[in-house]
């Protein structure tokens, strides 16, 4: 079976030639293509494993379109072979096509060599390309040939010295290897190496292009094998770039958990980041973890399709400056903070989302800079105008509280009367906030004058920034019934969990709803004869708010099923009840069981009207796809996974939110475009645009 030879041309839209094994005939083929997806650690070959010497650099010559692999059509898997050798003539057009010269090559010449220089017909344009740019001496190597007519010049395997001085011409550094020529070299068997190849090899060893395969031993004569040659070409990078298609380097402005910013010549580019980008540092073989990138540090990136692929630090230096002062004013107009540096007015740029903090890394907002406080400003140092990084305030603004009874309040003042029974009263900072435990969002009239025990937190302006209820908080009943409503003394009859009843009064501000769709009171007594089960929040037995619903949403805290009960955390409350579900709806697992389900894992259990134990379990879960197309009409989507599998999925009720947090329409899904889907046990619920 023909084996697909790896070397691939560096130009976008060329040919591989690939070699039929033990014929030595060129055929023409596609190369090998492996889809990124498939880079399960730092190689898509399966005979290159994590930890291997050369995995840094075979993926990223395979990343950068210069190497394939040989294919067994049979497995579907792909090989590298690291420890194959090279044929003489398969080096010199890596080498070619390593400096971006094989599209130089004449194919359509008639090529003469000398009757004892035999090399494949494919290769002869390379060859002789590699004679006329000096990557070959010819006399040399037809006396090399000459000398040893036991195979081909073309089929002899590239021997390690060889090789070395192929590459360091390649690369342009005669010069280096001529001051060389008569260095002694550190290699224990350096006598092993010809003469004609000494400086040369001392030369790599400098550019720290080669190593020796012990640490003593250099092996000159040894074919070098494929790892070798990748690594001899991606080292050889450092002294000879090569603009490559996807490639790119800069200075990275930014760095999250899924994306990173380069900065270059004025521009900023982002590229999207995953689990399979890999990463690596320029003075290190093995991979390094994303979070050891340097923010703010030189790095080079492959990328395709605007992610990031392949991330190498190039420089262990931070390209910032500190600058200290004293503040001053800002203009967000202009986005300019203003400070003090030696009695000299001092304008700093900055952007959205400036870090703001005080010495001991309490978060601060602009408008909690005070006029001649201390500032230690962290800027880039890359960009042609520095823009503000972090900013350090000696000092933070402290915060100081006072507690009373609550008697008053709006958005624009406060009253409180204190222990000693002083009235005071305190202005209302802007987004200033209410809290009371059990209760979603509150406001000021949420507050019960005289009732409420109040802290006031206040900033250093003496402004109200936050009202906390110390003395009640909202308690929450899940799996309740309504058994009696009183229209007359607006009473309701709730019966929790343990058939213990309690009167509840309804207020102005009681809230209804029925599986989140808000209804009125008398909308909300009619369904107390539906058999529905109600969350009810109340506080001072006054009712805050009634849920109607026979499903229960809450994260598992205990699953026995043996006695086939499930524990659920809902809205704060720990419940536990038996379940009557044979099977567990999940998308993705049409045979899921209970032993699928994990502690932690949230769940909706749908309840039987009749009796409070769950008919069915449906588990939440989110996916990460590719958008193939989208049909309006029928409401339907279909997608490719991450193992390029396709599916079908039904948009009917499910919000389509977009990458800025905004809810966006059916138009808004493009394909190709990367998406998060969550779901409710097999029915899709939300479709984030990532």
């Amino acid at each position: 079976m023909p084996l697909k030879l790896c070397w691939k041309q560096i130009m976008t839209g060329s040919i591989a030639i690939t070699l039929a094994a033990g014929s030595g005939a060129a055929v023409l083929s596609s190369p090998v293509q492996i889809n990124a997806e498939q880079l399960q650690s730092t190689s898509p070959f399966t005979d290159v494993t994590p930890g291997h010497w050369a995995e840094k650099h075979i993926a990223k010559l395979y990343l950068q379109h210069i190497i394939n692999g040989y294919e067994n059509t049979a497995s579907g898997t792909v090989t590298f072979k690291p420890e194959n050798s090279v044929s003489q003539q398969e080096a010199v057009l890596m080498a070619l096509r390593f400096a971006g010269l094989d599209r130089q090559a004449d194919s359509d010449a008639i090529i003469v060599f000398d009757s004892s220089f035999q090399v494949a017909d494919w290769a002869k344009p390379y060859v002789a390309l590699a004679f006329t740019e000096g990557l070959l001496e010819r006399e040399e190597e037809y006396a090399l040939a000459a000398a040893d007519q036991s195979v081909q010049w073309g089929e002899k395997p590239a021997s390690r010295e060889w090789v070395t001085k192929l590459i360091v011409r390649a690369i342009g550094q005669q010069a280096v290897a001529g001051q060389l020529q008569d260095t002694e070299s550190s290699f224990e068997d350096a006598a092993d190496i010809d003469s004609r190849y000494r400086g040369y090899v001392n030369a790599a060893v400098q550019l720290k292009l080669v190593k020796g395969i012990t640490e003593t031993t250099f092996g000159a004569d040894k074919p070098v094998t494929r790892a070798s040659l990748a690594t001899l070409l991606s080292r050889a990078q450092a002294s000879f770039p090569v603009d490559y298609e996807g490639q790119s380097a800069g200075v990275v402005s930014e760095l999250t958990e899924t994306s990173l910013t380069l900065y270059h010549e004025g521009e900023e580019t982002t590229y999207a980041l995953d689990e399979s980008t890999l990463y690596f540092h320029y003075n290190s073989e093995k991979p390094i973890t994303k979070d050891q990138l340097l923010e703010y540090g030189d790095v080079s990136v492959i990328a395709e399709d605007g992610k990031a692929l392949y991330v190498e630090a190039q420089g262990d230096i931070q390209h910032t400056k500190t600058i200290t002062g004293t503040y001053a004013r800002y203009n967000s107009s202009e986005s300019t903070i203003y400070i003090w540096v030696e009695d000299k007015p001092v304008a700093i740029p900055y952007e959205p989302g400036l870090v703001i903090e005080d010495s001991e890394g309490s978060p601060l907002s602009i408008l909690d800079l005070k006029p001649n406080s201390n500032l230690t400003i962290v800027q880039d140092s890359f960009r042609d105008k520095p823009i503000a990084l972090s900013i350090i305030a000696e000092t933070a603004a402290a915060a100081t509280q006072i507690s009373g009874s609550f008697q008053s309040g709006d958005k624009n003042i406060v009253t409180i009367r204190t222990a000693d029974g002083s009235l005071v009263s305190k202005d209302v900072a802007p987004g200033a906030t209410v809290e009371i435990k059990g209760l979603d969002n509150p406001g000021f009239g949420d507050l019960i004058k005289n009732e409420d025990a109040v802290e006031l937190s206040l900033n250093a302006d003496d402004q109200v920034t936050k009202v906390k209820v110390t003395n009640r908080e909202i308690e929450v009943m899940v799996g309740a019934r309504i058994t009696q409503y009183d229209a007359k003394y607006k009473f309701m009859t709730v019966v929790d969990l343990n058939g213990e009843p309690i009167s509840l009064k309804l207020t102005d501000k009681s809230e209804f709803d029925v599986s989140g769709a808000a209804i009125d009171l008398n909308t909300a007594v009619s369904l107390i004869s539906q058999n529905f089960y109600t969350t009810v929040r109340y506080t001072d037995n006054q009712i805050v708010s009634v849920h109607f619903s026979n499903s229960i949403s809450g994260s598992v805290t205990a699953i026995d099923t043996k006695l086939k009960t499930i524990s659920v955390l809902a809205d704060g409350v720990n419940l536990t009840l038996p379940y009557t579900a044979t099977t567990i709806d999940m998308a993705g697992r049409p045979l899921a069981n209970h032993l699928d389900i994990d502690l932690g894992d949230v769940v909706t259990l749908q309840l039987n009207p009749a009796k409070f134990e769950a008919s069915a379990i449906r588990m939440h879960v989110a996916t990460k796809y590719t958008v193939s197309s989208v049909d309006a009409a029928t409401m339907k989507m279909k997608v490719k996974t991450s193992t390029n599998i396709s599916q079908e999925i039904s948009l009917t009720g499910a919000e389509i939110i977009l990458a800025d947090g905004n809810k966006g329409t059916l138009s808004a899904l493009k394909a190709g475009a990367s998406i998060e889907v969550s779901y409710v046990g097999s029915t899709a619920v939300k479709v984030q645009i990532l």
